[in-house]
């Protein structure tokens, strides 16, 4: 009996440790990061041609990432005003990350994901951090619905 709940447990923690970890390729739309505009490293974040975009900065094993992809995914899909680009942090520079995270004006202890990176103008306004990075499973969401219906003023 002793053997057969070890046996179980085993397989519980196995289930909540790799199931939830991993990267899925699609989402219910079966949309992917690959079907849209791509960011190499943290020096392109603020070198896209247009001068008002979104950056969303993910990694394939950050668990809130996957809880959010097909929100963010559904949300570039549909969304026509301003061009969205991702960029997966686990590709990223160390040295390119201090700089980005200097000219954002936050620290690296402060700084994880899921982000959202609002670029209005080709620039960023770090003493108006809460304006233009957003991060966490229900600040992205709630970000992007405002800006889909037009009611985040920041960002028109």
């Amino acid at each position: 009996m002793k053997k057969l709940l070890t046996l179980g447990a085993i397989a519980i923690l196995s289930l909540v440790l790799f199931g939830c970890s991993g990267d899925t390729t699609t989402t219910s739309d079966g949309l992917s990061y690959d079907m849209f505009d791509y960011i190499e490293d943290y020096d392109e974040i603020f070198d896209r041609r247009e001068g008002t975009y979104l950056v969303y900065l993910y990694s394939p094993t950050c668990s809130i990432c996957n809880s959010i992809k097909d929100t963010v995914l559904e949300f570039a899909d549909t969304y026509e005003k301003y061009n969205m680009y991702f960029f997966n942090v686990d590709n990223g520079t160390t040295a390119l990350e201090t700089e980005f995270l200097n000219t954002i004006g936050l620290s690296s202890s402060l700084f994880g994901t899921p982000g959202l990176v609002l670029v209005k103008n080709n620039s960023f306004d770090k003493t108006a951090l809460s304006l233009y990075y957003f991060a966490g499973g229900t600040e992205i969401p709630n970000i992007l619905r405002d800006i889909q219906n037009q009611s985040y003023p920041y960002f028109k």
